[in-house]
């Protein structure tokens, strides 16, 4: 092994990499295809636009207030009937029930008839999460229709992502590309190796720039990113495909002066770079670009289900998410529910799902299959190679017996 790069893997790309960075098929490949090219994740996170100067609570053209405030938590506390004595006391540091790591729990029960609000949003007033109000956003056209959504920042009309208009303006999403909390903190976690994303895009013909048959694939590995002495994804590292039996994306389009554009196929689930770790999306498509650095940038955007959005900051503590990002829990659940506007069932049915885009920054890798026997030829699926869940905790409950047991099996 050379810095995690086969020598195998390394002597078949120099003699099959043509111009562009372009994998030659290896030999017996299932399939012919003209090209493919392979690509690691390195940052992604929600697309939203940023309409300030800089800082992360300036007002800006996409928050004319600036970030939401912070709350006044005693006004909170007494709001909901609790006597300013026990608000000010549930917020004093020096009381025993407040931890530093899981925050106040009785800040919970704050709905009606003492409810907790993090998991009976409804049953808490709703004070009101700012909302978006600029014209600008990042996305796509999801529905087809440019006489609806917002405008790109180059112009283009019809953009659909009411995440963003939901959330935009929460601390947690709000700033420059790559500054804000929860992208930093998010994209920390998958650098310093909690999950790996590889891309795979391939085509039938003769110039990847200009292909009216292209297929992308996105999928989970088994290895973790690799870093290079300044602290960056390095580029040209080695990377397994790990078969996953749901987060598994394929999309088929065409490329255009090396613009990708394509629709979804089938059922297509990502990892999410969130506190919720799975992202289904209906209607789904793309826009990346092939650069000529031979980076892989761009967007993904459909409809995901917006309940499980606010149930994962729920389960990464819903007091600590209150305090550290100025918001109170149930006014996410109030403006994703207010601003959902998809409904799987059609147009009459409730919308539990709401417009989404998805920022895509890739470097070249080489890509193998899952036996790490050679170079992924082209994008299929492996969701078949992937063992259900109850197979996996199976094994792993055998292999544990077997360590505790020396191999003896009553």
């Amino acid at each position: 092994m050379i810095g995690r790069r086969p020598i195998a893997v390394l002597t078949a790309a120099l003699s099959g990499i043509a111009a562009g960075g372009v994998l030659a098929e290896p030999a017996g490949a299932p399939e012919t295809v003209g090209w493919t090219r392979t690509y690691v994740i390195e940052w992604y996170e929600p697309a939203m636009y940023y309409g300030a100067d800089g800082g992360v609570i300036s007002p800006g053209t996409d928050c004319p207030g600036g970030t939401h405030p912070s709350p006044d938590w005693v006004k909170v506390l007494m709001d909901a009937g609790y006597t300013r004595e026990e608000a000010e006391w549930l917020r004093n540091p020096a009381n025993p029930t407040r931890s530093a790591v899981h925050g106040q729990p009785g800040m919970a029960f704050r709905g009606k008839d003492r409810a907790n609000v993090y998991d009976f949003p409804a049953t808490a007033t709703e004070a009101g999460l700012t909302p978006v109000s600029g014209t600008i956003a990042r996305g796509l056209d999801l529905d087809d229709d440019p006489q609806t959504g917002f405008t790109s920042p180059d112009g283009g009309k019809g953009v659909d992502n009411n995440f963003y208009k939901a959330l935009g303006c929460w601390k947690t999403y709000r700033g420059p590309p790559r500054m804000s909390s929860g992208a930093q903190g998010q994209n920390d976690g998958m650098r310093e190796g909690a999950w790996t994303i590889v891309v795979v895009v391939s085509g039938s013909g003769a110039d990847p720039m200009n292909d009216e048959n292209v297929e992308v694939g996105f999928f989970h590995s088994r290895d973790k990113i690799v870093r290079d002495a300044m602290g960056n994804v390095a580029r040209d590292y080695t990377f397994r495909i790990k078969p996953h039996e749901r987060q598994e994306a394929i999309f088929r389009g065409e490329t255009r002066d090396g613009v990708i554009t394509a629709r979804g196929v089938g059922n297509v689930v990502l990892r999410n770079p969130g506190a919720d770790p799975e992202l289904p999306l209906l209607g789904s498509r793309l826009e990346l670009e092939m650069a000529p650095d031979g980076r892989l940038t761009g967007l993904i955007g459909g409809y995901r289900p917006w309940l499980p959005v606010y149930k994962g900051w729920i389960a990464g503590r819903g007091a600590v998410i209150e305090v550290l990002t100025w918001v109170e829990m149930p006014d996410v659940w109030y403006a994703l529910r207010r601003y959902a506007d998809y409904s799987p069932s059609g147009p009459g049915g409730e919308k539990s799902y709401i417009s989404f885009a998805l920022t895509v920054d890739a470097i070249p890798a080489f890509v193998m299959e899952p036996d790490g026997a050679r170079q992924v030829a082209r994008v299929k699926s492996y969701r078949v190679q992937a063992a259900p869940a109850a197979q996996r905790t199976d094994a792993a409950i055998a292999r544990a017996h077997t360590h505790l047991t020396g191999g003896n099996v009553e």
